[in-house]
């Protein structure tokens, strides 16, 4: 039985690429192996060293961050907001990575973003998508503690509006989203009113949260 730790499950999975420590970085690298993924978007790269972007194993990868806190040729010192308003609408990416500002309104403009520069058969994924307490997802972050916002609202309103997403939260590495297009949509979720009680009490269904073993088996 694998463990779980308070941001999800942890330990070992068989990916596409070989057996490796299960986190986005491992998801991300497991989907561009098992697509043949060509082109990578992250939004939110901080640290490219420290953080997932450098350990992606995809060439063609393009990073934004407003204040990167290493330089890199290949990482746009942008706002999200900015760079895709200055992105031709003809470009497209494989896969899209959204780990920037963790509030729900900056999420939201980040996801309908992407969806306009994601390819036809491309994957969207977030991270920070399923708070274990109400202190991790308060709105305004005390820069020491372990924090993922409001992520998980903007999931909530997909799934409430939007027909045509397929929309999944694997139970690992706090939440670690995945947005499909045009797909037989799986939004069943009635409007409610986006507290974290709200959350709490139906996770599951709110996040359509799936384990590491179930995202394997679907994708």
């Amino acid at each position: 039985m694998n463990k779980r730790s308070i941001n999800g499950e942890v330990g070992k999975f068989k990916f596409s690429y070989g057996k490796d420590l299960v986190s986005r970085t491992s998801i991300i690298n497991h989907l561009i192996k098992k697509y043949n993924y060509k082109s990578y978007l992250e939004i939110g790269v901080r640290d490219p060293n420290k953080g997932n972007f450098n350990n992606i194993i995809l060439k063609n990868k393009t990073g934004v961050d407003p204040n990167p806190k290493v330089s890199q040729s290949n990482i746009i010192k942008k706002t999200s907001d900015d760079f895709f308003k200055d992105l031709p609408k003809s470009s497209k990416f494989d896969i899209i990575f959204i780990d920037g500002l963790h509030l729900e309104n900056q999420v939201d403009n980040d996801i309908y973003n992407s969806l306009n520069h994601i390819s036809d058969n491309g994957l969207i994924l977030l991270h920070d998508c399923n708070p274990p307490t109400e202190k991790h997802q308060i709105e305004e972050y005390d820069g020491k503690s372990p924090w993922n916002g409001t992520v998980w609202k903007s999931i909530a309103k997909l799934r409430m509006t939007e027909k045509n997403l397929k929309i999944n939260t694997i139970d690992t590495d706090w939440g670690v989203g995945i947005i499909k297009k045009l797909v037989n949509g799986n939004n069943i979720l009635e409007t409610e009113k986006l507290t974290y009680n709200f959350l709490e009490n139906n996770r599951k269904k709110v996040l359509n949260l799936i384990s590491v073993n179930q995202f394997l088996k679907k994708f």
